[in-house]
């Protein structure tokens, strides 16, 4: 399951020109519903009901089913709470971090104008307005902070530069990263080790690289100078946010019809930080530099950033039909065709008693593409019991397996998917339908007061996992695909639970709403090692094969962490009727 859900952090060091994968496609393409407290408080079950602005995104007919028009506004926070713990206390990062992260929002704006034809039948209204409910949030922080004795992120840095010749580290070389201007003819050097190398954090000594926390014997890294303390931060941060033109018809307040342009709007941001100290300045010995033979280590840091921006369109219509107290909803909406575009950097930097040593930060690189979502279908049914309240329940469906990657230049223009053939194929290989139940309920207890209660399952669309598997025929590791089983998929299910309130009083109305989403488990792994040949810490042996035999298959016991996210929304809606 660690395999499946892990983020294998180490592994952005090789982070190369196409850095998407099968999670990029899922995370910018999935949709989190958010939109008015009322919309929300109901678990955002509202495609066989309408009238509420929240409710546009997922029926378009909804908006033709108001008798009037109206304004609303829908500021709210975002608070992300985590609990960060190691998987090996007695390996690295023991304690035990909470981290609580609260950002503003705003979930929902729009206007919608309604039209009265003057017919007793037939078209009696038409709707039409703009509309901006937000499809996800990106909020979350980890922290991570521990003791270590075995091994190091410095050490992990200088293994992957292992075979990397110096001058290109140093830019010495026209063949680096360094030169973009020559990007073909580049050896493809992982940034961080570009930083590292450059920052000092890493160096030759005795011809291998090392760590200015490790130390060398016979020409292999065995392990640290002394303990550790080492801290670890992973942040995300943004938002998607449907823009939508809106355009409705009521027919004899019996059928409904409407239709939306939708603009997305997709902002992405992604922040790690690595940091090492001596535990005990005291344990930590002397590290020979030629400026100064008695040079002792203070402490080294490096920073990665990632941003994501993207802005594409849709289309969706919807129909809607009402007879008596019962209600059928239904809509569909065609695959977002949404450009992309990524920039990386990062920043390192080391101190060290009586050596000056340079900070160094890498080129910002970016990268532009053209991401295509799956189609969606939505269908729901409500039960309004006379002026009391009601009872609603809706169905969505998206096969995030046919989300698709092409190539695009900075000015727009169009390439071939060829070059995302992979990554294209792990989508098809990972990713599936995804089924969405949202149930809502909402009842009139008082003249003008309306309590509401909401539900909402997400089931996986991740139906795979994949994984390099040995093959002692032919001596080559190959990427294959096993299924996850129905534990691991329940484990990775969404569940939503809401309430809320709201108050009317003449032209005016204000809702809240507090949304709550289910405890869910990350793994990380700050940092990995290339190098399997050395005798660094603990070995292991995987698939059975003896590592004696299979060196390639022997790994450095890395520190592991388990990171248990909890989010709240708090959301307020004031709104005008008119």
């Amino acid at each position: 399951m660690k395999k499946l859900i892990s983020f294998a952090l180490g592994a952005a060091l090789a982070v190369t020109a196409s850095a998407q994968s099968w999670q990029d496609a899922l995370l910018y393409t999935e949709n989190e519903y958010g939109g008015t407290a009322r919309s929300v408080a109901m678990g955002n079950a509202l495609t066989a009901v309408g009238g509420d602005l929240g409710s546009i995104g997922l029926n378009p007919a909804g908006s033709a089913v108001a008798g009037y028009s109206q304004f609303t506004i829908t500021p709210g926070l975002s608070i992300s709470v985590s609990d960060a713990s190691s998987v090996q206390p007695e390996l690295a990062y023991g304690d035990k971090v909470h981290s609580l992260f609260t950002r503003m929002k705003m979930p929902n704006i729009g206007l919608m104008l309604g039209m009265d034809t003057g017919r007793r039948t037939g078209l009696k209204r038409i709707s039409f307005g703009f509309v901006s409910n937000s499809t996800a949030d990106f909020t979350s922080r980890m922290y991570a902070a521990g003791v270590n004795a075995s091994n190091s992120y410095c050490g992990s840095l200088a293994s992957w530069a292992q075979g990397y010749p110096e001058d290109a580290l140093s830019g010495s070389s026209p063949y680096t990263w360094w030169n973009l201007d020559d990007y073909s003819a580049s050896y493809g050097l992982p940034w961080a080790d570009v930083v590292g190398y450059r920052s000092g954090i890493f160096g030759t000594v005795n011809g291998r690289y090392l760590g200015l926390t490790d130390w060398n014997k016979d020409g292999k890294n065995t392990g640290v100078l002394a303990p550790l303390y080492q801290k670890f931060g992973f942040q995300t941060k943004g938002f998607k946010h449907d823009m939508m033109l809106n355009i409705g018809f009521n027919f004899s307040d019996t059928f409904y019809l409407g239709a939306n342009l939708g603009l997305v709007r997709l902002a992405y941001g992604q922040s790690e930080y690595w940091s090492e100290a001596p535990n005990n300045d005291a344990e930590f010995p002397a590290i020979p530099f030629d400026e100064n033979p008695n040079a002792r280590f203070q402490s080294l840091e490096m920073k990665r950033i990632f941003e994501a921006e993207g802005a594409g369109a849709y289309l969706k219509v919807g129909a809607l039909w009402r007879l008596g107290g019962f209600r059928m909803g239904a809509a569909v909406q065609t695959p977002t065709v949404m450009n992309l575009e990524t920039r990386m950097a990062y920043f390192g930097k080391a101190s060290v008693d009586g050596v000056k040593l340079p900070t160094s930060t890498s080129p910002e690189w970016e990268d532009f593409y053209t991401l295509i979502s799956p189609w969606r279908f939505n269908f729901g049914l409500a039960l309004t019991i006379g002026q009391l309240g009601l009872l609603s329940a809706d169905y969505e469906l998206a096969d995030y397996g046919k989300s698709r990657f092409r190539s695009r230049s900075d000015s727009g223009v169009f390439y071939g998917s060829s070059y995302f053939d992979d990554v294209n194929a792990d989508i098809r290989d990972v990713l599936g339908v995804s089924h969405m139940l949202r149930i809502g309920t909402e009842w009139n207890v008082a003249p003008g007061l309306a309590l509401r209660a909401g539900y909402g399952f997400t089931t996986s669309a991740e139906h795979n996992y994949l994984e390099w598997v040995y093959d002692p025929a032919d001596k080559k590791d190959h990427l294959m695909v096993f299924p996850l089983s129905a534990q691991e998929r329940a484990a990775l299910c969404k569940h939503y639970v809401s309430v809320g309130a709201g108050y009317a009083s003449g032209h005016f109305f204000a809702d809240a709403a507090v949304r709550y989403k289910n405890s869910f488990k990350q793994y990380f792994t700050p940092y990995e090692y290339a190098d399997y040949t050395t005798d660094y810490t603990d070995k292991f042996s995987v698939n059975g094969l003896d590592p004696k035999e299979f060196p390639q298959y022997e790994s450095y016991q890395v520190p592991e962490l388990e990171v248990v996210y909890r989010r709240f929304e708090v959301l307020l809606t004031l709104g005008w009727r008119f």
